[in-house]
Order: structure tokens, then C-alpha cells, then sequence
């Protein structure tokens, strides 16, 4: 990072913002040279309804809870066959067999089949089938509005599934440039005016899980003691989880009178966490991966934060990966800038950040406590652990308190990650999946429980629909029409990845892995999505493992060598 002062940085990125997104609008704009106009505006008319629907909301949030918190009771069955229903002409579609002579068909099946499988089930999704399903306005509005812009585009006429993902394509980018950014804008702007001094420091308790990770849990530890944090108001507790290597050994020599280190059977990481919580005496609780390193300041800047609104329970760190080397490495710490964190900025702005990273979490004591601490039911559980604060009432923000953290730099490795993160992402979400109607929410169940459960659930299969369709335009002599619609489509991503980097003060050479998140790593990620679909049918666990890292590996291949000459 720079010398540069965060806010110094932030109020540049602030005037320099509505240039940055002048030219993406633009951008935008220019695709009806490639496209029809309707693929264009329709897509930007809806942003502009959910922009203007979020934006209004925090201006005037009674009067638009009076007009989108009520809920719409519509019954089981209906609910039922309109989703069989959508399913059947999606398939027909898809495999070319639609025609208006299928009408009937569809119709009568979506009716009767919820009520066969009710039966065949000894009556107990009758029951299910006779319940009111309770859906909000602003939900509904936004499907109307949504429907309305897919109309326009299809000209009110059944589209084939590749038009339908391509129109999905634009609805992104258009959500990106008109929603997301001016959110990240409005935050970065909160966070330039706002004065967050820390005159009477609280006590802080800083945890730190460990498993396998000698050759690092000694710098996470040396971090957290080097940190600008007065010393006599903060404690160290370190958790062995059951390593099987030197880490106990390693984080043992730092034993004094502010770090304890305690070594426990394997039970996972919720159970580590919750056993360094109830050890514990701090105010304010810190949860650190034991392979992160803390900036000097990361802590004194969050608690200052915390302190200084009472509706935060918890507030995010700002992770960075600290070896970006290689297009592994490369790929992934675009991704923390490009999705990640920019999410986290747009989410912060309303409050609802749905993911307190392991690598740095910040809470308030009071309101980990009244959740009950981490859950074993899914394997992400910081998630899980987030999304119930948010349900309880907290708001959950990002803080500029950087953490550094080594990301797998094998693509083995790397899947082993990505398995485990988007099967904790389902497990949460299926979990939590009475948010979508529940308007009491607020923004999550509004605008971020929706966005994640659209980006983890059907990005992934329309993006495999979109590279099986290029792939054919290819095969049918169509190379260079689709050379000029994935050089347009990476015009904007490299546009918006140039954005996202200068908020968040990164390299620009990181800008040279954006062509990979259009061909490449996106099919990485896809692949993830099916794979993991694949073991959830299955059953196969996913238990807390070390991924191989790059110290121990070196250290690892030295003792392999034998024992060096005296």
C-alpha cells in the first residue's frame, strides 16, 4: 500500500467518482452499436427502479415501509404450480419443443402435480401446499418492474434460454454501474466525513483459531502485539484446534500475561471460536485467522468505529491477499477488490454486510452473545454468524482496517477452498431462507439477501448456458461476431476493475488478471458451483482443513533434501 492517508485517498476517489462513472454509463451506452437498444435501456430502466427504490428508502425509510413493508399472502399450491410451471416451459425451450399446442399441457401438470406429490407423501406437503406464502412488495415490485424490462427487450414474446441469459448479462452490468457503485460512492463519502476518535479505549479480547499452522500463527500473533492498541486494554487467546504439527509449540513461546494459549481436541472451528469466546473478558471481541497479519492500526481503527454508533454489532476488515504472484495468486486478489470488498462497500453503506471474514472480524460482545456464538450447522460459519446479527437488528459495516492473508496458490488447493466456502454459502442461505419474506429484515431481505442468493444460485448456470452458446457460435463460423461482443464485455469489466482498484488504493497491475474473470477463472467458479451441487446430493462432509501453504511447503521440501552439511 501507499504512504498515502486513507482518507486523503478516499476524498481524491471521491471527486474523481462521478467521472469514473460518467465514462461507464457511457460505455454502456455505446452497446447499442453491437446490440438493440431495448437490450440496453431496458436493463438500465430497471437499476434505476431498484437504485431509486434503496436510495429513497434510507432518505425516507417509514414512508417507504409503509408502501413496501406489507406482505402479499399467496397460496402454497399456487406458488407450487407456478414454479413447476416455469420449469416445464423452460425445458421445452430449451430442447426447441415449445408451441402454443403445449399451453394445456403445462398448465394442467403445474396444477396437478404439487397435489400428486402431496399425496405420494402421505399428506404432508398438503399441509405445506395449504399454507399462506407470504410475499412482500418490494419484492414484487421488483419482479414486475423486472418482468416489465424483459417484456420490452423480448417484445412480449417467449425467449430462448440464451436470450434470457444474455438479457441477465446486461441486468449485471447495469446493476453494477446504477446501483453498486453509486452505493460504494455514498459509503466512501460517509466514511471521508466521519470522525471516528477512540478517547476511552474498551477492553478488547482478540481470538485466534488455529489448525496446522505452524510458520504462521507466530506473525498473526507478533500482528495483534504490535498493533497501536494500548496494551494494557487487550488480550491475546490463542486456539489449538488439535493441529497435528508444531503450532501449539510455535504459539506456546508468546505465552505471557496478555496472550494465553490453550491447545483442545479437533472439534472444528466454531467450536475453537467458541471456546476462545468463553474464555475470554473483553468488551469488544476480535476474531483473526491464524495465517493473517494485521496492519498496526486494523485494531484501534474498528473499535473506534464500533464505538462510535450503537447499532453496529460487528464491522468486516478490509482483507488483502499479500502474494498475488502468478495468475492464481493474481486472479484471486482481483476477485477480493473487483467482488469482494466492492460488495462489502455498497453492502456497508445500508448496514447489511452478510460476510464478517475469519480473516478479521470485529464484534461487540453484547451482540455475539445474544446470538449465541458461532453455529456448527454449516461449515462458512462467520456467514451464518453474520446473518444472524443481521436478523437480531445490528448493523454489520466494513471498516478500513486492513488484514493481509496468503491465498491458495494452487489450483488444487484452490478448488478445495472454493468447495468448502460456496457449500457453506448454500448451507446459509437455505438456512436463512425465511429472510426473502420476512420485510421486517429490512435491506437485507430488500436488496443483499437476494443479490447473494441470485449471484450464488444462477450466475453460476447462466454463465455455463453463455460459454455453451459461444462455443457453438465458434464451432458455426461466428468467431469474429463473438470476438467483438467479448471485446465490448471486456472493455467494461477492465473499466470497472480500473474503479474498484483505485477505491480501494490497490496495484493497477492487477488490472492485467481482469480478462481472466471473462474466460478462465469464471468457468473455474462454475465448475465449483456444479461440483458442489454434486456433493450436496451426495451427502460428503466438508471438514475444517488446512490448505497447503507456501512456508511449510518450502520448509516441508528443505527436510526432504536430509539434513544440511555442518
Amino acid at each position: 500500500m501507499d504512504d498515502e492517508d486513507p482518507r486523503t485517498h478516499a476524498a481524491g476517489w471521491v471527486a474523481r467518482a462521478p467521472v469514473q462513472l460518467s465514462i461507464l454509463l457511457f460505455v454502456l451506452l455505446a452497446g447499442v452499436a453491437l446490440f438493440p437498444l431495448p437490450l440496453i435501456l431496458a436493463p438500465l430502466g430497471f437499476a434505476f427502479v431498484v437504485s431509486l427504490l434503496v436510495f429513497g428508502t434510507v432518505r425516507w425509510p417509514q414512508s417507504f415501509d409503509r408502501l413496501f413493508g406489507v406482505t402479499v399472502p399467496i397460496s402454497g399450491w399456487l406458488f407450487a404450480s407456478i414454479l413447476v410451471a416455469s420449469c416445464l416451459v423452460t425445458g421445452l425451450v430449451y430442447t426447441e419443443q415449445y408451441a402454443t399446442e403445449a399451453v394445456p399441457f403445462v398448465a394442467l401438470t403445474s396444477v396437478c402435480l404439487p397435489w400428486v406429490l402431496a399425496l405420494a407423501h402421505g399428506g404432508r406437503l398438503r399441509r405445506l401446499a395449504k399454507q399462506q406464502t407470504q410475499l412482500s412488495m418490494w419484492l414484487l415490485t421488483v419482479s414486475v418492474t423486472l418482468a416489465v424490462a424483459a417484456g420490452t427487450v423480448f417484445g412480449w414474446s417467449l425467449p430462448s434460454v440464451f436470450e434470457v441469459v444474455v438479457f441477465a448479462g446486461f441486468v449485471v452490468i447495469a446493476a453494477v454501474v446504477v446501483v453498486v457503485f453509486p452505493l460504494m460512492f455514498a459509503q466512501v463519502r460517509e466514511r471521508v466525513d466521519s470522525d471516528d476518535t477512540l478517547d476511552d479505549p474498551p477492553f478488547v479480547s482478540v481470538l485466534v483459531p488455529a489448525y496446522n499452522e505452524s510458520k504462521y500463527v507466530g506473525n498473526c500473533i507478533e500482528s495483534i502485539l504490535a498493533s497501536d492498541y494500548p496494551e494494557n486494554r487487550m488480550e491475546v487467546i490463542v486456539v489449538d484446534d488439535g493441529s497435528t504439527d508444531e503450532t501449539y509449540a510455535e504459539a506456546a513461546a508468546y505465552r505471557g500475561d496478555s496472550v494465553s494459549v490453550y491447545h483442545r481436541s479437533n472439534g472444528g472451528k466454531h467450536a475453537a471460536l467458541n471456546f476462545g469466546l468463553s474464555c475470554s473478558r473483553g468488551e469488544v471481541v476480535v476474531a483473526v485467522d491464524a495465517d493473517s497479519v494485521l496492519e498496526s492500526s486494523a485494531i484501534r481503527t474498528a473499535v473506534a468505529r464500533l464505538e462510535s454508533d450503537h447499532r453496529l454489532g460487528a464491522l468486516a476488515g478490509t482483507v488483502v491477499i499479500d502474494n498475488p504472484d502468478g495468475i492464481v495468486g493474481g486472479v484471486q486478489a482481483l476477485e477480493y477488490v473487483l467482488g469482494i470488498n466492492t460488495l462489502r462497500r455498497a453492502f456497508s453503506y445500508l448496514g447489511t454486510v452478510m460476510v464478517v471474514p475469519g480473516c478479521l472480524g470485529v464484534f461487540r460482545r453484547e451482540a455475539i452473545a445474544g446470538v449465541g456464538g458461532y453455529d456448527p450447522d454449516t461449515v462458512t460459519e462467520d456467514f451464518d454468524l453474520t446473518v444472524r446479527l443481521l436478523k437480531t437488528g445490528w448493523r454489520v459495516e466494513l471498516v478500513e482496517s486492513v488484514v493481509y492473508t496468503e491465498a491458495p496458490f494452487s489450483v488444487a488447493d484452490l478448488l478445495n477452498q472454493r468447495l468448502r466456502w460456496t457449500r457453506g454459502n448454500v448451507q446459509t442461505l437455505f438456512k436463512h431462507r425465511d429472510v426473502l419474506s420476512t420485510p421486517d429484515y429490512g435491506f437485507l431481505h430488500r436488496f443483499t439477501f437476494p443479490l447473494s442468493v441470485m449471484s450464488l444460485l444462477f450466475v453460476p448456470f447462466a454463465s455455463i448456458v453463455v460459454t455453451w452458446a459461444i462455443l457453438l457460435a465458434i464451432l458455426n463460423g461466428g468467431l469474429v461476431g463473438v470476438a467483438i461482443v467479448a471485446g465490448y464485455f471486456l472493455l467494461v469489466v477492465l473499466l470497472v476493475a480500473a474503479t474498484a482498484l483505485d477505491v480501494a488504493d490497490r496495484h493497477w497491475r492487477l488490472i492485467r488478471y481482469a480478462p481472466f474473470h471473462l474466460l478462465g477463472y469464471r468457468q473455474f467458479l462454475d465448475f465449483v458451483v456444479v461440483l458442489t451441487a454434486a456433493t450436496l446430493l451426495r451427502g460428503t462432509s466438508v471438514r475444517w482443513e488446512s490448505v497447503t501453504r507456501a512456508r511449510q511447503q518450502s520448509t516441508e521440501t528443505a527436510s526432504s533434501r536430509g539434513p544440511a552439511n555442518d
